[in-house]
C-alpha cells in the first residue's frame, strides 16, 4: 500500500470528527474531492520527499497532502467547519502523542504528523465551499 493511501486509510478509519456521509461511514477519497457537501479528499502536494538521508542509506521522508472537504458556505456552517479543523488538527497532535499513527510497510516505520496551516476556504462558490488544512506525514525508510 502506498504512503498516501496508509494516511487516508488511517484518517477515514480513525478521526472522529468526520462527518457520516448518508448515515454510511465517512468516506475519504484519494485526489478527489466530490461536489456533495460533507464530502472528504486527501490530496498530494508536491514536496521534497527526503527530510533527512544517513550515511548507510537510511531516510527519514514526509509527505506533505491536504485533507480537503466540502462543505456548505453560510455563517454558522464556516464556524463549524472552522471547528472541525481545529479539532483535526489537535486530532493529529494527540495521534502523535499516543503514537498512534498509520501502519506502514517494507520495514518502514512511521515517526509523526505535522500539521502546516490551519484550515481555511479555499474556493467558495454560491451555497458551497471547498475548505483544506496542509499537513505532513514524517516516516522512517530503510535502505533498500
Amino acid at each position: 500500500m502506498s504512503i498516501i493511501n496508509a494516511v487516508r486509510e488511517f484518517i477515514q478509519e480513525s478521526c472522529p470528527y468526520l462527518e457520516e456521509f448518508d448515515g454510511l461511514f465517512p468516506v475519504v477519497n484519494l485526489d478527489m474531492l466530490p461536489e456533495n457537501p460533507a464530502s472528504y479528499s486527501i490530496e498530494s502536494i508536491p514536496s521534497e520527499p527526503i527530510v533527512k538521508r544517513y550515511t548507510n542509506g537510511d531516510s527519514v521522508r514526509k509527505i506533505t497532502f491536504h485533507l480537503c472537504s466540502r462543505e456548505f458556505y453560510n455563517e454558522k456552517a464556516n464556524a463549524d467547519t472552522s471547528e472541525f479543523y481545529e479539532k483535526f488538527s489537535d486530532w493529529l497532535e494527540e495521534c502523535n502523542k499516543q503514537k498512534n499513527l498509520p501502519a506502514l510497510e517494507g520495514g518502514m516505520r512511521p515517526l509523526k504528523f505535522i500539521v502546516n496551516t490551519g484550515g481555511y476556504a479555499d474556493d467558495a462558490t454560491g451555497t458551497l465551499s471547498q475548505y483544506r488544512i496542509q499537513c505532513e506525514f514524517r516516516y522512517f525508510k530503510p535502505r533498500i
